[in-house]
C-alpha cells in the first residue's frame, strides 16, 4: 500500500488493540474512541523508532485485517457483521498454513509465486467471490475484489496475497475459535 494506506491501517490496527484491552473495562464507544485516539497517536509518531521498527516489520497490512479490525468495533458498537463460521476458520488455518510453509520453503511448491501472475489471480478472486455469493458473506467479496484492485493499480506490493493476507491472522483465527 501506499504511505498513506500504510498508515491508516497502522491507525486501524492500534485502534483495535487497544480497544480490545479497554473493551473489557469501558463502554463500547468510550473504547472505540480511546482506541482511535491511541491509533491516530501512532501514526504521529511512525518516526520513533519503535513505533517504525513495527511498521517496517509486520507491513504490508493488506486489506483483510484492518477491515476485519473495523469490522470488530463496529460489531461492538452494534452494528451488524458478517463472521466467519469456525468450519471457515479452520479451513482458513489449514490453508493458511499450508501457503506459509510454501512460502517459508519448508514445502515444495512455491504457492506465493501465483499471487505475481494475473491468471491464477483471476481464478482465486472469482473462486473466493463464487464461495462468498454461495455463503452470502459480502465482507469477503468485498476484501478480495479491493486487494485485487489494489494489486492492478500498483498500489503496493507486487503480490496478490500481500494484499489480502497477513501473517497476523494466524493468531486472530485462532483466537476466533477460542472465544
Amino acid at each position: 500500500m501506499t504511505r498513506l494506506g500504510s498508515s491508516l491501517a497502522l491507525a486501524v490496527l492500534v485502534a483495535w488493540c487497544v480497544h480490545g484491552v479497554l473493551g473489557a473495562m469501558l463502554a463500547p464507544l468510550a473504547a472505540v474512541l480511546l482506541g482511535a485516539a491511541a491509533g491516530a497517536a501512532a501514526v504521529a509518531l511512525t518516526r520513533w523508532l519503535l513505533v517504525g521498527g513495527a511498521v517496517a516489520l509486520l507491513a504490508p497490512f493488506g486489506v483483510m485485517l484492518p477491515s476485519l479490525a473495523l469490522g470488530s468495533m463496529a460489531g461492538r458498537l452494534g452494528v451488524d457483521v458478517v463472521g466467519f463460521s469456525q468450519l471457515e476458520l479452520s479451513v482458513f488455518l489449514v490453508g493458511y498454513t499450508v501457503f506459509l510453509l510454501s512460502a517459508f520453503g519448508i514445502l515444495r511448491e512455491d504457492l506465493y509465486r501465483l499471487g505475481y501472475a494475473p491468471v491464477p489471480v483471476g481464478i482465486m478472486v472469482v473462486m473466493i467471490c463464487f464461495y462468498a455469493a454461495l455463503s452470502a458473506n459480502w465482507f469477503l467479496a468485498t476484501v478480495v475484489v479491493l486487494g485485487q484492485f489494489f494489486w492492478v493499480m500498483k498500489w503496493g506490493s507486487s503480490n496478490w496475497f500481500d494484499h489480502i493476507l497477513h501473517v497476523l491472522l494466524l493468531p486472530v483465527a485462532v483466537l476466533a475459535l477460542i472465544f
